[in-house]
């Protein structure tokens, strides 16, 4: 049995996302704009993601950098980034995936919440040249703290971001959705939906 990939009408049948919900990152991702995804561990971030890449146009390239086979790619033009802890130092690590993303040179890159490179450095080096979709731990309702800790990047880097969904699990019942959209404005976050 082979690994199943949800797609955009699984989280609408699950009640995960709304069609509304999705229209707006649909119309995102054609825009090619930067989008945060934040939730906490297991509330869905990468079913969300794999969820989203069916909306890329099979035309786009993608490279998506996780960790330890993370992320399958189910699509031709996916290419996938492997990081895992090692002997190299971080630096080095985070380096590799820079030259190899460049080596891609895709339309979208994928960042599905990974502590084994410095994420910060490599928006650093990459966020003018990419469009990014970004996973990142949120532990608080205070999303934008919570971003820039687990991903170490500063006001100025978060600011970079157009759109930011938040995530929300049941832990009673075990579901999974989107709570809201936002758009970054000025650093602070304006609810669309």
């Amino acid at each position: 049995m082979g690994v199943y990939i949800f797609t955009p009408e699984d989280l609408v049948r699950y009640g995960s996302a709304t069609n509304e919900q999705l229209e707006v990152l649909k119309g995102a991702i054609l825009s090619k704009k930067d989008i945060l995804i934040a939730g906490s561990s297991r509330s869905g971030k990468t079913k969300l993601v794999e969820a989203l890449t069916h909306f890329i146009p099979d035309d786009w390239k993608v490279a998506v950098v996780t960790a330890y086979g993370e992320f399958k790619p189910f699509k031709p033009n996916i290419v996938v980034v492997d990081t895992q802890f090692g002997e190299k130092p971080l630096k080095n690590r985070t380096n590799e995936v820079i030259s190899r993303i460049r080596e891609i040179d895709p339309d979208y890159v994928v960042v599905d919440t990974i502590h084994t490179i410095s994420v910060s450095n490599l928006f650093d080096v990459l966020i003018d040249d990419y469009a990014f979709i970004v996973t990142s731990l949120a532990m608080t309702d205070d999303i934008k703290s919570e971003v820039m800790h687990w991903l170490g990047i500063t006001e100025e880097v978060f600011r970079r971001f157009d759109i930011v969904v938040s995530l929300k699990r049941d832990f009673r019942t075990g579901e999974r959705s989107i709570d809201r959209i936002y758009e970054v404005k000025d650093g602070t976050l304006e609810p669309v939906l």
